[in-house]
């Protein structure tokens, strides 16, 4: 009796096994035959992100195969054949593929958008509607910044953005910038002081909204940069300065000297020194700013390397031309004439003789271009006088200058970048780059643009003719209006992006709105399209653009 009974639940045991080993073969089956017909759809599906769905629901079933059925003979084929595997790399490749494609629809939508605010603008401006053609023009450089990777630069054409929108009284927009400003801002993990810049430029702009609130808190975000994550003495004093800078256009002065007080205990480096000497001069502190020149010179002298203790005075010396300290300066000068190493790089040479020229003192000058002996160096070195000549008007001495700079310049590449891998540069194009411009600076500009044909360097062509066209736009607008026309239509490869922006802005200048609008349809997206669109605002800005930016 008992034998029988094992025998019937053998029996019934076999039964069920059998019929357990059919139903998961049926379920792996079904389940692979879904998959079958699913791969033969994404054959001819087009769109990646589709694709992708479908390969993930294909995924779904094969792990569904090897976690419920694992011991049908479908789940081991698959397992031999590594079939998870393989659709796992596909959904890689494919998430790719969807990511880029996903960007590019997000991209040539931001496109449309931009090209609609523009021509939005244009329509305005023909209205004779100012206001709202900035309006849109600030709009679109919004969609633009989204194509810039740099986070700084972001928050700096933010800043800029915002201080237009402050001269518009656009106040909630102009508060909306500069919170994004600092969002981006946040994001700057090295050059501290650069960071404090930033933030100096965000909080002046804060007390032009009144927005008390956030004053504070970015006060307090600031100082405990400075005290907490600044550790060198001299970049705590740096960044000081920069929040002294944005006090003193608020004429916070309160806050200035008890800054000012710590920037100097903080102080070490005759630059910084330079730049306290700069407040006090702003302060109408004649002493105090004689006490730190003087400390900046003697802190330069202290320096191991010849070539830093040249530099420095030179920038000392410059900042006293500036405020009319014309005596001081040539002495400054003279200082550093005097430390010139024996035999000095002559590149060293050739901005001492940029300074000199630039305090008016052509004859020491003169007296250091005989230390020249390169001819590259040379040329530049009377390509800088004939410039400064030009701007004080001596164009009869300019033409001298010039012309010998011209006569010299060696037709060579040179650049000792071999260590570095960077390549050398046409010292003839560099030279008649040079020269264009200050003839244009004279308002010569037949000759200017007659030095621009014979340079074979495309990267000096460029320069030279985007910054003459600039100088052109301000002072002969039908000239500079006839020379844009000419670049766009016959131009060819040579107009890039960057060549674009500059004929773009020249346009505007001129005043011929819509022809830059079309030069800007041209470029493409990134800091050169959005800083244009910003300049081309500022144009039609009530006011001139914040100090600060």
């Amino acid at each position: 009796m008992l034998r029988n009974i094992l025998l019937i639940n053998s029996i019934f045991f076999f039964l069920f096994l059998t019929s357990c080993e059919e139903f998961y073969n049926f379920e792996a089956n079904k389940l692979n035959q879904e998959n079958k017909v699913i791969i033969d759809k994404s054959q001819i599906e087009t769109d990646p992100s589709k694709k992708l769905v479908m390969y993930n629901k294909i995924l779904n079933n094969y792990k569904k195969i090897q976690k419920k059925y694992k011991k049908t003979k479908i789940a081991k084929i698959h397992r031999k054949e590594k079939i998870i595997k393989k659709i796992e790399n596909e959904i890689a490749n494919l998430t790719i593929v969807a990511l880029k494609e996903q960007n590019k629809k997000k991209r040539d939508l931001e496109i449309n958008n931009i090209k609609k605010e523009m021509n939005l603008a244009n329509v305005e401006f023909k209205n004779s509607n100012i206001t709202n053609t900035i309006n849109h023009l600030l709009k679109a450089t919004e969609l633009s910044i989204s194509q810039i990777g740099d986070t700084r630069t972001k928050a700096r054409l933010e800043n800029q953005i915002a201080n237009i929108r402050i001269n518009l009284k656009d106040n909630e927009k102009a508060f909306m910038n500069l919170k994004k400003s600092e969002d981006y801002t946040k994001q700057i993990f090295s050059d501290l002081p650069k960071k404090i810049k930033h933030l100096s430029h965000i909080y002046k702009m804060l007390n032009d909204l009144g927005k008390k609130n956030e004053i504070k808190e970015i006060q307090n975000t600031i100082y405990k940069i400075i005290n907490d994550e600044i550790t060198n003495n001299d970049n705590k004093a740096i960044a000081l300065v920069e929040i002294i800078h944005a006090n003193l256009l608020l004429n916070k002065i309160d806050y200035v000297k008890k800054d000012l007080n710590d920037a100097i205990k903080y102080a070490e480096k005759s630059n910084t020194y330079l730049s306290i000497a700069k407040v006090y001069y702003e302060l109408e502190n004649k002493n105090k700013m004689s006490q730190f020149l003087d400390k900046a010179k003697d802190t330069a002298k202290l320096k191991d390397q010849e070539f830093w203790i040249v530099r420095e005075l030179i920038n000392i010396a410059l900042f006293e031309n500036k405020i009319q300290l014309k005596k001081n300066s040539n002495l400054t000068l003279i200082e550093a004439k005097k430390n010139m190493p024996e035999n000095p790089d002559e590149r060293l040479v050739l901005e001492l003789v940029h300074a000199f020229a630039k305090i008016n003192n052509i004859e020491q000058a003169n007296e250091l271009v005989k230390l020249i002996k390169t001819k590259y160096e040379k040329a530049m070195a009377f390509a800088f006088i004939g410039k400064e000549l030009a701007k004080n008007k001596n164009f009869k001495k300019m033409d001298q200058y010039l012309n010998k700079s011209k006569e010299m310049a060696p037709d060579l590449i040179v650049g000792n970048y071999e260590f570095s891998g960077l390549p050398g540069f046409s010292t003839k194009g560099r030279i008649f780059s040079s020269l264009s411009k200050t003839y244009a600076l004279a308002n010569n500009f037949d000759k200017s643009y007659e030095l621009i044909g014979a340079i074979e360097s495309d990267r000096f062509y460029k320069e030279a003719v985007s910054d003459v066209l600039i100088i052109q736009a301000k002072k002969d607008k039908k000239g500079a209006k006839e020379l844009a026309t000419k670049l766009i239509n016959h131009g060819g490869k040579i107009v890039d992006t960057k060549l674009l922006g500059k004929i773009a802005n020249a346009q505007a200048i001129c005043g011929d709105f819509e022809n830059s609008l079309i030069s800007l349809n041209k470029m493409e997206l990134g800091f050169d399209f959005s800083q244009t669109l910003i300049n081309i605002a500022n144009y039609f800005s009530p006011q001139q653009a914040s100090p600060l930016i």
